[in-house]
């Protein structure tokens, strides 16, 4: 009787084995889209394909910070990297939430996407590319307004880079993820 016993957990053992790599279950230092020995990332500049000036500057930083926060690669130049992660920022919202009496707006709500890539410099293969990355927080700004009804500038720029800062981080946070999952 305990030979049966052992040989029927022997069997489900050596069953459990076989199917968990297709689970999604992977030992430690295997599967990830990042190969072994790799150490080091670029981040070029994302390419801004909106309507919308300086908003690369703000997606690239954020995502470089992220990097950098991480550690897990160091970010470099691109002569000296092992990958590159390149974007394209391709769209940009400013989207009316809110309305005050007079009709103006009072808030938007800040939408960004982009298209992402990583590549193997090395080998110059494209290990990962995703299409449609948005960011998934609700980042509003407030619409100011002085006591003519005139829209304050200087504390709606503010108000608005904040939250596209926001949604930068958002971006940034999610392209790690899928960069350095299982790495």
């Amino acid at each position: 009787m305990q030979k049966k016993v052992k040989n029927i957990i022997a069997v489900i053992s050596l069953a459990l084995i076989a199917i968990a790599p297709g689970c999604g279950y992977h030992f430690s230092g295997t599967g990830g889209i990042v190969p072994e020995g790799t150490k080091t990332i670029s981040i070029p500049v994302f390419f801004n394909a909106t309507n919308e000036p300086y908003v690369d500057v703000d997606v690239t930083q954020a995502v470089v910070e992220e990097f950098l926060t991480d550690g897990r690669l160091k970010v470099v130049s691109l002569e000296d990297a092992d990958l590159a992660l390149r974007g394209k920022i391709v769209k940009y919202e400013a989207i009316p939430v809110a309305y005050n009496a007079q009709s103006y707006v009072q808030q938007y709500l800040v939408h960004m996407v982009v298209d992402a890539a990583l590549e193997d410099l090395r080998s110059k293969k494209i290990l990962w590319q995703e299409k449609h990355i948005e960011s998934s927080l609700i980042s509003e700004y407030p619409v100011s307004y002085n006591s003519a009804g005139q829209v304050e500038i200087t504390a709606t720029k503010i108000s608005k880079d904040a939250a596209i800062k926001k949604s930068s981080q958002d971006i940034a946070q999610t392209l790690r993820s899928k960069v350095l999952e299982a790495f």
